[in-house]
């Protein structure tokens, strides 16, 4: 089996980070190209004959001699083939990314992205990452949530070390041991491998560094830097695009080209156009269709097809009234116009050297992130190193917080707010109760003091879900049953959505409802024993079951 030489091309932003793609250098021509007909991929050669069978339902392009293709079926499953068709890794993730840089990322149906080599063989997991990237210069982007519309970009290495932590908004790749990133102000700057800024310039928006360069933009203009952030073309474009020593550039709504100096090379006429690479034909759109052009701008081939794509080898993707085939230098068909489409991978290494499979999102629902936060706060006697004697001024010292920070008359007091402790969850911890006496002062004003030797009602946590942890309410509650030492269960008042626990202090009330679990604690006492009676049961007696106990809540994927 010959093996493909690998990518030599840098790539830019996904879509995820909305930084346009440049355009970049090739590869030498491909061996097999990824065609459809009908919903069914197979692989061809440049002379057309099919090498692997019609039977994917997606395909990309070989890197390294493997190729990432999915199966049909109840569950499509992705894996990677060899070119003479055959499984080299099983068709059994759920998503996977190309392999780049030797490693690829794969995710197993509820599980966390997990790198691994050529052989299949995972080298580490990331169970931290909401979604990760291929690696670049030896380091892959990965995001974790921040809030409930915010995720915060960092990078890990080869090893699985988290290198640069979670900090920016968004992030391009590394090419050139430089990073375009995103602040928290909505600006764009570059980074060394150790998060270290190396640009003082800010930037509205920023692309990858390509042999020494990169395309900037300033307000709505694009210019090119150097590796000092020193602008070797001013912004002056509406739009730029890399094309090896050169760039594509709009400027009137139109595209041309200019020099690596900023020189008009071709004056802006095209309604759009792909880059030449390394070869001496461009596709451009004129009106409604797709000719190719010279490097001194003249058409070489009429524009006469409904999309073109730029050469790779002798070869160039056209098509025609719904059908595709490919052309060379002459316009003459070389494969016939058969196919309904080339694989959108295909298309993307033919018109930015990058791959449309270069992002995984991770499919893990991370229980023990979230019953553990709960867990090791409570003990059978405390609740996070507190009791219901616990004076209001340890817990403005502990927890940061003023007087001015609570409503004192309500009966429900936060003094943790949407801390997130997994990618799917946050939590909200209360006080319950009214700590302050409520004294009139005359013309319709209160004052306030704090009682002295105050119990407090209670304390409880309320854990709010997203992604993955929707419909896991259920399996987060029996977890933490089982998971708090000291507790049994009160059967007689426990049902479905109600689970009630008690130590010889505390009585914890475990409620859930979609996308949201409680558990609220309260001394033992005749009152709230009387309580637990009047709401969940007419039984005047706790019927409980002694719940074993474990530390180990790691149960595994649900």
């Amino acid at each position: 089996m010959k093996k493909l030489l690998k990518s030599i091309g840098l790539v830019l932003s996904t879509a995820l980070v909305m930084v346009a793609c440049s355009s970049q250098e090739k590869d030498s021509p491909l061996s097999l190209f990824p065609v459809r007909r009908g919903n069914i991929f197979s692989y061809i050669d440049p002379t057309g004959k099919i090498i692997v069978n019609p039977q994917f339902k997606e395909a990309t392009v070989f890197k390294n001699g493997l190729a990432l293709v999915q199966t049909f079926g109840k569950k499509p499953g992705w894996g990677f083939i060899t070119a003479k068709g055959d499984f080299a890794i099983k068709a059994t993730y759920k998503e996977a990314t190309i392999f780049s840089e030797n490693l690829a990322w794969v995710v197993a149906e509820n599980g966390a992205p997990e790198a691994i080599n050529a052989q299949g063989e995972i080298k580490f997991k990331l169970p931290v990452a909401k979604s990760v990237r291929v690696f670049k210069n030896g380091l892959a982007a990965f995001c974790v949530t921040a809030d409930s519309t915010h995720v915060k970009w960092g990078f890990v290495d080869k090893t699985g070390v988290i290198k640069i932590k979670p900090q920016f908004s968004a992030v391009a790749n590394f090419s050139e041991d430089k990073c375009a990133v995103e602040t928290a102000t909505g600006e764009w700057s570059y980074i060394d491998p150790n998060g270290k800024f190396i640009t003082t310039t800010k930037y509205t928006s920023a692309k990858d560094f390509v042999n020494g360069k990169a395309i900037v933009a300033s307000g709505n203009r694009w210019g090119v830097i150097d590796e000092k952030g020193n602008y070797v073309i001013k912004p002056q474009f509406s739009d730029m695009k890399a094309d090896k020593d050169g760039y594509i550039i709009k400027a009137n709504n139109k595209w041309g080209w200019c020099d690596e100096k900023g020189k008009t090379d071709i004056e802006p006429q095209f309604a759009d156009a792909y880059p030449f690479g390394k070869y001496k034909l461009a596709p451009v759109k004129v009106g409604t269709k797709f000719g190719y052009i010279n490097k001194k701008g003249k058409m070489i081939i009429a524009a006469q097809f409904d999309s073109a794509l730029p050469f790779n080898g002798k070869l160039a993707w056209v098509e025609q009234g719904h059908k595709g085939g490919f052309i060379d230098k002459d316009a003459r068909y070389q494969i016939s116009p058969l196919y309904d489409s080339i694989a959108v991978d295909l298309k993307a290494y033919l018109q930015t050297g990058t791959s449309a499979f270069e992002t995984v999102n991770s499919d893990y629902f991370d229980l023990d992130a979230i019953v553990s936060r709960i867990k090791n706060d409570i003990t059978e006697n405390t609740i996070a190193g507190m009791n219901f004697s616990t004076p209001m001024s340890y817990i403005f010292r502990k927890y940061k917080k003023l007087e001015t920070d609570f409503i004192r008359t309500a009966s429900e007091h936060a003094i943790i707010k949407a801390e997130r402790i997994s990618n799917d969850a946050t939590l909200d911890f209360f006080i319950l109760g009214t700590p302050w006496n409520e004294k009139y002062s005359g013309n319709l004003t209160f004052t306030y003091t704090l009682k002295p030797h105050y119990q407090h009602s209670g304390f409880s946590y309320r854990v709010k879900l997203t992604g993955k942890a929707i419909g896991k309410e259920d399996l987060i509650l029996k977890t933490l049953e089982t998971a708090l030492k000291g507790y049994s269960k009160d059967t007689k008042h426990s049902n479905e959505n109600v689970t009630i626990l008690q130590s010889k202090k505390q009585l914890i009330i475990g409620l859930k409802q979609s996308g949201i679990v409680i558990a609220a604690i309260y001394p033992v006492n005749a009152e709230n024993l009387q309580m637990i009676d009047l709401n969940y049961g007419d039984g005047l007696e706790l019927d409980s079951t002694v719940v074993e106990s474990t530390t180990n809540t790691n149960t595994g994927k649900p």
